[in-house]
């Protein structure tokens, strides 16, 4: 999460656990930023090790406003993918 934050790009990063669930909220300032932070560092380790880890969905998506947690929550559950 501090890396996430301390990436260039980034707007805000948090995390929540929701309903037993651990949930990460990023908002950055572009697609490029986003994806460059998604494959280098600690991120592309983790996104490794992820399915030996753990099991879940992801999803990516603009918008023209920053969701609050109550939105992007409803728009994981409805158009989530597992990873």
């Amino acid at each position: 999460m501090m890396q996430a934050k301390a990436a260039p790009g980034n707007v805000s990063a948090d995390a929540r656990k929701i309903d037993g669930v651990h949930h990460t909220l990023t908002v950055w300032e572009s697609k490029e930023a986003m994806r460059t932070f998604l494959v280098s560092g600690a991120h592309l380790q983790a996104m490794k090790s992820f399915k030996s880890l753990a099991m879940g969905s992801v999803i990516g998506f603009e918008a023209d406003h920053a969701p609050g947690w109550q939105e992007a929550r409803e728009i994981w559950r409805t158009k989530a993918r597992q990873v």
